[in-house]
C-alpha cells in the first residue's frame, strides 16, 4: 500500500491505529505530533574492529549523538530522518553499513538484546531471526557464545546469512525451522532464547507508513495463537535458570500482555522477572498493562461478552503482578518507534530433572535406543582433521579454543561451545530414542560458523570476511609493506611480484600497513601478478580511511 502524501491530520486521527493509542492513554493531538513524523536514523557500531575508533569519529563528524541507554554497543542517533541522509553523509553511512563497520537498526528493536541476561550463557537462540539485526547485535556483544539464528522462510534465510557475513561473525549457527516446532538440542537445553514474535507492526507507523491504513485490531487477534505457539516453544527449550525474552513491535495488548499471560498459564515452570533498570538508563519505559479494551476494526470498543477470554486482561492477581514487570516503549516518550518486551525465567525448582522441559522424558523408564542419522548429502558439515587446521592455526597464531568445520571447499571456524554443546553430544528425541553425537541433527543447520578459508589450487586462501575473525582470534600472518604500495593496489594498479618484499610465496598473502586510524590487513593473491582480493565496498572504505579519498570520486 502506498503512503498518501496528502493525508490530513483529521484522517490520521480517525484511523483504528489512533483509536488504539487513545485506548492506551495517549492524547491524540500530542501523540500525532510525534508519530506522524519519520524516525531519526539510528545505528550501532560493530565492536572490536581495529578501526572502531575511526568509525566512531566518522559518525560523530556527521552529527551522530550517542544513545545513553545502550550499554552493550556504541549506538548513535543521527540528526536526520531514517533513510534521508544526503550527499557525503549518505554515501558514508551506506559504505560503513555495507562494509560491516556499522549496522543501521531502529533503536527500539535493540531492546531485547539489551535486557537479556547473558551471565553463564553458552548457547542462545534467536527464534525469529531474519533479517538478523538482533542476531548480529547479540553475537557481536557475546563472541564466545553460540547464537542459533532460526528463520523458517527460505528467502529470509538468505538475508540473515548475508548480514552474518557482512559483520564477519563466526559464532552464529543458521538453522531453518518453524519456531513452534523448533527441535530439541542436547541436554541441558539452551541457556537463553529471544522470541521476537511476528506481529502486526502497529508500533512501526513511523517507518512503515502503510501501517496507518493497513492495521486492523482483528489482525492482532488472528496472530495471537501463532505468537503463543512460538513463545511456548521458547519456554520449553530453555534450561532451568535460563531466560526468555518475548518481544514485539506492536502496541496492541492482545499481541503483548495477553500473550505473556497465556504463556505463564500454560508454562507454569516459567516466571516473569524484573527487567534491570540500570541497563536502560535514560530510556523512558512504561509498566506493562493489566487492563485494556479490545477494539472492532472500525476502532470502536467491543462488548466484553463478545471477547474470547484469551484476548482479555487476566483476572488472576499473580498474572497481573507478572505483567507489571514487563515493559512498553511508546513512540512519543523517547522519539523512537514502539516496542514491547518481557523477561521470563525458567524456575530451577520447577524442573528437578535439571533440563529444558522439552528434554524431560514423557514416559520415564523406556529402554533407550540409538537412532540412525539421515543419509549423507552435499550440504553436510564435517569436522576438520588436525592435519588441515593445525598448520593454519600455527601460521596465523589462532586460538586453540576454536572449532573447525568443512563444507565443500571452505573451512569455517566457530566457538568451541558450538561443537561441545550442539554437535558432539547425543540428542534425545523425546520418545526414548537418541540421535548419535557428531551431527547437528535434528537441527537443520544451513550455515555453521563463518567460512574463513577457501581452497584455491590446492592452497587455502583467506576470504575477505574472514580477516576480522583472524584479527579477533589470533595474529594474521602478514607482510609489512609501505602505504604507497597499498595505495597503488586500491587505485587499481597492476603490481608485479617484484614490487613485494623478497621471499613472498605464491598464493594467498596478507599485507600489513600501520596507520594512525588502526592497523590494516589487505588480502592479495600472488601468482604472475599481485591481485587485490577485496570487493569494491571495502576497497573504497580503505581508500577513504588510509588516504582520505572520496567514496564517490570515481562516480562523479
Amino acid at each position: 500500500m502506498v503512503w498518501r502524501e496528502e493525508t490530513t491530520r483529521e484522517e490520521l486521527a480517525s484511523t483504528p491505529l489512533t483509536r488504539l493509542a487513545e485506548s492506551l492513554g495517549a492524547v491524540p493531538e500530542a501523540w500525532l505530533n510525534v508519530v506522524e513524523q519519520p524516525l531519526p536514523e539510528t545505528l550501532r557500531v560493530t565492536p572490536g574492529r581495529p578501526d572502531e575508533a575511526w568509525t566512531v569519529a566518522q559518525i560523530e563528524s556527521i552529527g551522530g549523538q550517542r544513545m545513553s541507554w545502550m550499554s552493550l554497543h556504541q549506538a548513535f542517533t543521527m540528526p536526520f530522518p531514517r533513510g534521508h541522509a544526503e550527499g557525503d553523509a549518505r554515501a558514508l553511512l551506506s559504505y560503513l553499513h555495507q562494509s560491516g563497520r556499522i549496522t543501521r537498526q531502529e533503536a527500539a528493536s535493540m531492546l531485547p538484546v539489551e535486557v537479556l541476561p547473558m551471565d553463564g550463557v553458552d548457547v542462545v537462540v534467536d527464534l525469529c531471526a531474519a533479517p538478523g539485526s538482533k542476531t548480529t547485535q547479540l553475537a557481536e556483544t557475546h563472541p564466545a557464545a553460540t547464537v542459533i539464528a532460526n528463520e523458517p522462510v527460505s528467502g529470509r534465510v538468505n538475508t540473515l546469512v548475508s548480514n552474518r557475513g557482512r559483520v564477519s561473525l563466526d559464532n552464529v549457527l543458521v538453522v531453518q525451522h518453524d519456531g513452534r516446532h523448533f527441535p530439541r538440542v542436547p541436554a541441558p537445553g539452551v541457556d537463553a532464547v529471544i522470541a521476537d514474535l511476528p506481529c502486526t507492526g502497529s508500533a512501526t507507523m513511523r517507518k512503515n507508513r502503510e501501517v496507518w491504513w493497513a492495521w486492523r485490531p482483528s489482525a492482532g487477534r488472528e496472530l495471537h495463537h501463532l505468537q503463543v505457539g512460538i513463545a511456548r516453544r521458547a519456554a520449553s527449550l530453555v534450561r532451568p535458570g535460563g531466560h526468555v525474552v518475548v518481544s514485539t513491535c506492536s502496541l496492541d495488548p492482545v499481541e503483548n500482555e495477553a500473550v505473556v499471560a497465556e504463556i505463564l498459564r500454560v508454562c507454569p515452570w516459567m516466571e516473569a522477572v524484573a527487567i534491570p533498570d540500570e541497563r536502560l538508563q535514560g530510556l523512558q519505559l512504561r509498566e506493562g498493562l493489566t487492563s485494556w479494551n479490545l477494539l472492532d476494526d472500525d476502532g470502536s470498543l467491543m462488548e466484553k461478552d463478545t471477547v474470547d477470554a484469551c484476548y482479555a486482561p487476566p483476572a488472576e492477581e499473580d498474572l497481573q503482578r507478572a505483567l507489571r514487570l514487563t515493559r512498553r516503549l511508546h513512540p512519543e516518550d523517547n522519539n523512537t518507534g514502539g516496542f514491547y518486551v518481557a523477561l521470563l525465567r525458567h524456575c530451577p525448582e520447577a524442573t528437578p530433572e535439571g533440563v529444558a522441559r522439552t528434554l524431560v522424558p514423557k514416559r520415564p523408564g523406556q529402554t533407550p535406543y540409538l537412532r540412525d542419522l539421515p543419509g549423507p548429502s552435499r550440504h553436510d558439515v564435517h569436522g576438520v582433521e588436525a592435519s588441515v587446521s593445525g598448520p593454519l592455526i600455527e601460521h596465523h597464531r589462532l586460538s586453540a579454543d576454536l572449532a573447525w568445520w568443512r563444507r565443500g571447499k571452505r573451512l569455517a571456524v566457530s566457538p568451541q561451545s558450538m561443537h561441545d554443546r550442539l554437535w558432539a553430544p547425543e540428542t534425545p528425541d523425546g520418545r526414548g530414542g537418541r540421535f548419535p553425537g557428531g551431527s547437528f541433527h535434528p537441527l537443520r543447520a544451513i550455515h555453521v560458523g563463518l567460512p574463513v578459508f577457501a581452497e584455491n589450487r590446492g592452497m587455502w586462501r583467506v576470504r575477505q570476511e574472514g580477516i576480522p575473525v583472524l584479527e579477533r582470534h589470533g595474529a594474521p600472518a602478514s607482510i609489512s609493506v609501505e602505504p604507497s604500495l597499498v595505495d597503488r593496489l586500491l587505485s587499481g594498479d597492476a603490481l608485479d611480484v617484484d614490487d613485494l618484499p623478497d621471499g613472498v610465496e605464491r598464493g594467498s598473502v596478507l599485507l600489513h600497513v600501520d596507520h594512525a586510524t588502526g592497523p590494516t590487513t589487505v588480502p592479495v593473491w600472488v601468482q604472475a601478478k599481485v591481485t587485490l582480493m577485496l570487493d569494491d565496498v571495502e576497497r573504497r572504505m580503505l581508500a577513504l580511511r588510509l588516504f582520505d579519498r572520496s567514496l564517490t570520486e570515481e562516480e562523479e
